[in-house]
């Protein structure tokens, strides 16, 4: 990490370049050395992404239907991401920026969810009717039954199916999307396997609940322009992709522990194992292109005395 002191005298693409030319993976700007009662002022840059990535003058490559719905899905691992983020920082400036960072994210997730309701666009879970008295599970079947007529599934399961499913059909549009753009052969290639795996969770999955007489949701495929023009580089592409695919395995683990049917449990743990091998690749490519930044590890004291 590079540290500039006094640094308030210089613009934000003065920043930009230096850091850039340091080529660390985060360079502070100090910008006074007078403190305020949040602390030092800074600017932090690190070498991410940049305006760079984005093509503003790209033709659509996904309708306004298939952003409002994406922007409405991505809030809810921002939510997610943010609150732990929040809890395990020490500092008070980190803490107050991942405070508003939720506050910012429940903003725009209400803003999305009205929008998808005033359109009529918005897909609900499935209907459940509720018991007016509690009732025990009193037979061993209904977790362990795998032969035979499987009961129905409960509320939780079909809920945690249909919120995983609303997430695999996005993320399906999305890498139809980019691989109609790229034209990396590695990279597309990669896309290709991704769209193996998220096709065949999601024909599990919506097998389950259409057997069930519940209706899964809508696939997006058809909110796809014909553009052949990437609206970003092949690097955000690739990383979005894989980023979808290891929160994927997270919602996959949690609906697996809290699914009282063995049956979908094992299907949950299916698609673990199949998102975990596209991870692996996604990896791969990462590093192959030197897409990837080494994080801090911990000192080797084994090393430390040779040195």
């Amino acid at each position: 990490m590079a540290v500039f002191k006094e640094a308030g005298h210089l613009s934000t693409e003065e920043m930009q370049k230096i850091a850039k030319e340091i080529n660390f993976s985060e360079t502070t700007f100090i910008l006074s050395n007078e403190p305020t009662e949040k602390g030092y002022p800074v600017r932090i840059f690190t070498p991410g992404f940049t305006e760079k990535d984005v093509n503003v003058d790209a033709p659509p490559l996904f309708t306004d239907v298939f952003w409002l719905g994406y922007m409405h899905e991505m809030t809810m691992h921002g939510l997610a991401g943010y609150s732990i983020s929040f809890s395990v920082s020490t500092r008070k400036d980190i803490r107050d920026h991942y405070f508003q960072c939720n506050i910012d994210a429940m903003g725009i997730y209400n803003k999305s969810i009205e929008i998808l309701l005033s359109k009529g666009i918005y897909q609900r879970s499935p209907y459940f009717s509720t018991s007016q008295r509690s009732q025990s599970v009193t037979e061993i079947g209904y977790v362990m039954d795998l032969f035979g007529d499987k009961r129905p599934l409960n509320s939780m399961e079909a809920g945690n199916i249909f919120f995983n499913l609303k997430k695999s059909i996005a993320a399906k549009a999305l890498v139809i999307g980019f691989k109609q753009v790229i034209k990396d052969k590695d990279i597309h290639k990669f896309m290709d396997n991704c769209l193996r795996t998220v096709n065949k969770n999601i024909n599990i999955f919506s097998s389950i609940l259409q057997y069930e007489n519940l209706k899964p949701p809508q696939l997006l495929d058809n909110e796809i322009t014909n553009s052949d023009v990437a609206p970003f580089s092949d690097k955000l592409m690739v990383f979005h992709t894989g980023f979808l695919f290891n929160l994927a395995a997270t919602y996959y683990a949690a609906a697996m522990v809290t699914s009282m049917r063995i049956d979908v449990a094992g299907h949950c743990d299916a698609s673990i194992f199949r998102d975990l091998k596209t991870i692996s690749s996604f990896g791969r490519i990462m590093i192959k292109k030197g897409w990837i930044e080494k994080l801090p590890e911990a000192d080797d004291r084994k090393e430390l005395p040779d040195n």
